[in-house]
């Protein structure tokens, strides 16, 4: 069996071990239908089932384990879940690509730039060993706009809107910042260690963050009210890990936040047009109302 049937097999238990605890057979079953479906061979006696269980856990971090009170086996811990949806969704992507032998006829690609990902290896060396980096900095925005040298601290790769970024301590003013990897060129790594206590305070700079713009401040509760058919996308895909639904009907889905209502944050509510009301903080309705405001004035139209 080649590496890709391999890996394929492992993710196909898993994504139906996720649906629901089930016996060898039925999973055996599952095995030999999708064989057919891709040409592929992922057929497997008990022994080699026992066998990917371990790897299974070895590789991915996942636990399974037979449930005999129920005669099934099931997933009892998933230690990176998150990282494992990635993973398993780029292995798909590229399992489907060599699928086409015509991509520009099969598959529409969206023109766009490089996202920068040529660099996420030597960064992620750089923050599991704790060096201190150097690289040219293009800066699309503000007074010091251009191309300028940075110094810093690696702490963690981050990835926002399908854009991959670095946050990192910047040596020169001392603040958690982050760096879009695509805007980043001539990238060194230095064998100067730096001080790890800051890769601690990532993960709470932007527990309350809307993509990279990490505010200091006290997030606060924000609610909007959606059309029903936009609330269907939020419910598909949430905005931020902290969302709830309050209210679901055939008039308005409202959805409650707690996050720090930034720049970032604030575009995102404008891209969603008259599909979206904010309903508190009163401040936000506010901040909205001035931008679409000004954007009107442009237009020599009265709001």
């Amino acid at each position: 069996m080649s590496k890709k049937q391999f890996l394929r097999r492992h993710i196909l238990i898993i994504g139906k071990l996720r649906k629901k605890p089930a016996d060898f057979d039925e999973i055996d079953r599952y095995l030999q239908l999708q064989s057919e479906i891709e040409g592929e061979n992922y057929n497997l006696t008990i022994r080699t089932f026992q066998r990917d269980i371990k790897e299974i856990q070895s590789l991915y971090n996942i636990d399974i384990t037979y449930n005999r009170s129920e005669a099934v086996y099931e997933i009892t811990e998933d230690a990176n879940e998150e990282r494992n949806e990635r993973l398993f969704e780029s292995f798909e992507l590229y399992n489907a690509l060599n699928v086409s032998d015509n991509l520009s006829r099969d598959i529409i690609f969206e023109k766009r730039r490089p996202l920068g990902t040529e660099n996420l290896h030597g960064l992620l060396h750089a923050i599991k060993n704790k060096l201190q980096i150097a690289f040219k900095y293009e800066k699309y925005w503000g007074e010091n706009k251009g191309i300028e040298a940075r110094n810093v601290s690696p702490l963690a790769l981050k990835e926002s809107r399908y854009r991959w970024y670095l946050i990192a301590l910047d040596k020169k003013d001392g603040h958690i910042k982050s760096f879009g990897l695509d805007r980043i060129s001539d990238l060194e790594i230095s064998s100067l260690k730096f001080n790890a206590t800051e890769n601690e305070k990532v993960d709470s700079l932007f527990k309350y963050s809307f993509g990279v713009t990490n505010d200091p401040g006290m997030p606060e509760k924000i609610i909007l009210s959606l059309s029903p058919g936009q609330g269907r996308y939020i419910k598909s895909l949430p905005l931020h890990s902290s969302q709830k639904e309050i209210l679901s009907n055939d008039k308005e889905y409202r959805i409650e936040l707690m996050i720090h209502p930034t720049y970032d944050f604030i575009m995102e509510i404008l891209s969603l047009g008259r599909e979206v009301t904010v309903i508190q903080p009163e401040s936000l309705k506010e901040e909205i109302v001035n931008i679409i405001g000004d954007t009107l004035k442009k237009y020599n139209r009265k709001l």
